[in-house]
């Protein structure tokens, strides 16, 4: 549903004159996966500082990713190669490693899976009609959020970077020379501000509502995420699940339910991560809440982890939480919308978002970590680009998080998942969907299999398993024709074509354009072609 409070009376983001030369190149906004980008900027040699409302410090809840992009850190310069410690050995199949308190790589598993079931038929391994599809290094590192988040403060203020926490920010003013950033007891200047601060932030909900007449918009769709940190699942702890059904959808309640689960050593050897989401559009009709959601999580966890918990086969969740066979740590959930209108280009000189503000995550995803990871290197070239060529105008910046076909084509996988309101759609519609493409994915092996499971949507690779698809399910594809829409299905066709025309220019013209751009007298003409070709190769995932 639209947000029923009020517009601000006044915008976040203003224009008027600043004649204060900038004390900073970059102002960071939102810390705590600011501090990762500030600190990349800052190895660059540029004077940037980080503001954070609250303490500059991550909480203690693993996050998931795989250790190649726990690496990206360290070749954006947001991390040294020895701040890479803990549990980063090689797992063997459902093995897992733990590291030692204080390192950042607290869990390292070997196993994780995807399966689509009707039902839940047996613990991992048991065969029959369970699927289980083992994917490669996919999400199964752990990494301590408050240790990530001490070593890039650490590296960032031994290279110079100024850090205010407990310090919230007002709002910001753009000027032609620089922009000026209002905080609660000083006003600084800056060459560039960047928006780090999530999908609450107001940089980028005054930009959607400025797009959209003044009014808030509708999300195109939105991901709801319940879930538990607890401690008590001795008997099978040996692997993560990245996207697992053990139902179809619940037709009466408009949701496909999917599980996501992990290994959390940070917490204790028998401690798991587990979540359950689903995803919705926002419909005014859809009748959900976030509490609805969380009363069916404990309704349905003993079945889902009955094999990871001995208590779970002859308790109530309630009866093993009061006895004390499962401990509680932590209770999630969150509220996750996305915009079809991703990535977001700035309204404004002077201001770029990166991360989940700017909209570069896959709609299929809840979390910005791993987004942040995958572009940070690139960002970080174009703003020290931008910055040594004073390309900080509106259209510039623009270029720096343009128009990605792959990400736009995710919507009909999106689509796809949420069950419409009142619709006649079956029950079984998603997991046959699901089960087969996953069945084609390991059939075409890792090359096609891991990087779509990271949210990296390759063209070449997606018409493999859509080829695949359509030969061996063919009686499916009027059926999923009809219930994605017409409309859907020739934008999602227009996407798909942009995907093969940017793998085609990153191939054949990406090195060549790259290397005339260096040659232009004008650098500003420079940098927009460097944004083109790094647009073809990461809307093409060729960057992966």
């Amino acid at each position: 549903r639209r947000p029923t409070a009020a517009s601000p009376a006044t915008p976040f983001v203003t224009e008027a004159s600043v004649e204060a030369e900038p004390d900073f190149d970059v102002v960071v906004l939102g810390g705590t996966l600011g501090i990762f980008a500030a600190s990349a900027f800052q190895a660059r040699g540029f004077k940037v500082c980080v503001i954070e409302r609250g303490p500059l410090a991550g909480r203690n809840q693993e996050w998931n990713l795989s250790l190649d992009e726990v690496r990206d850190l360290v070749d954006a310069g947001a991390l040294h190669a020895d701040d890479i410690d803990g549990a980063v050995g090689t797992p063997g199949k459902y093995e897992v490693l733990a590291g030692a308190d204080d390192t950042l790589v607290a869990s390292h598993f070997g196993s994780v899976r995807a399966g689509f079931n009707d039902q839940e038929h047996g613990a991992s391994g048991s065969g029959g009609a369970l699927q289980e599809v083992w994917l490669p290094s996919v999400l199964n590192v752990g990494v301590r959020p408050d240790v990530a988040v001490r070593r890039a403060r650490r590296r960032f203020e031994e290279q110079g970077g100024v850090v205010k926490e407990h310090t919230p920010c007002n709002g910001v003013v753009v000027g032609e020379k620089s922009a000026q950033v209002t905080l609660a007891e000083e006003v600084i200047t800056t060459r560039l501000v960047v928006d780090a601060m999530g999908n609450a932030s107001p940089v980028a909900r005054q930009c959607r509502r400025e797009a959209n007449d003044g009014a808030d918009p509708r999300p195109s769709g939105i991901c709801c995420v319940v879930g538990t940190s607890m401690a008590g699942f001795a008997k099978d702890n040996s692997y993560g699940d990245l996207i697992y059904t053990n139902e179809d959808t619940r037709i009466h309640q408009e949701r496909q339910y999917f599980w996501e689960a992990f290994p959390a050593m940070s917490l204790g050897e028998d401690a798991r991560t587990t979540y359950l989401f689903t995803y919705l559009d926002a419909d005014e009709m859809r009748q959900h809440t976030v509490e609805g959601q969380f009363e069916d999580y404990w309704r349905m966890l003993p079945t889902y982890q009955k094999h990871n918990a001995d208590c779970l086969n002859s308790k109530r969740i309630e009866d093993a939480l009061e006895d004390g066979d499962l401990i509680l740590k932590r209770c999630l959930y969150g509220l996750f919308p996305t915009y079809k209108d991703s990535p977001l280009p700035t309204r404004w000189d002077r201001v770029l978002a990166v991360g989940d503000a700017s909209g570069v995550q896959s709609p299929l995803s809840f979390g910005g970590f791993g987004a942040l990871t995958r572009h940070l290197g690139r960002v970080t070239d174009a703003v020290e680009d931008a910055l040594q060529n004073d390309a900080l105008d509106r259209a510039s910046l623009t270029l720096v998080n343009g128009y990605a076909p792959n990400i736009a084509a995710t919507w009909m996988f999106q689509k796809s998942f949420v069950h419409p309101v009142s619709s006649q759609r079956p029950a079984s519609f998603v997991n046959r969907l699901m089960r087969q493409n996953y069945v084609n994915m390991e059939d075409l092996g890792d090359d096609v299999l891991r990087p779509f499971n990271q949210d990296v949507v390759q063209p070449r690779a997606l018409l493999q398993v859509l080829g695949l698809a359509t030969l061996r399910d063919p009686l499916n594809i009027l059926p999923l024709c009809y219930w994605i829409g017409p409309q859907e299905l020739v934008e999602w066709l227009g996407h798909f074509g942009m995907m093969l025309l940017y793998d085609g220019a990153h191939h054949v013209l990406g090195k060549r354009v790259r290397a005339y751009s260096h040659r232009l007298p004008d650098q500003r003409q420079g940098f927009a072609l460097r944004r083109l070709a790094d647009a073809w190769e990461y809307g093409s995932g060729m960057d992966y």
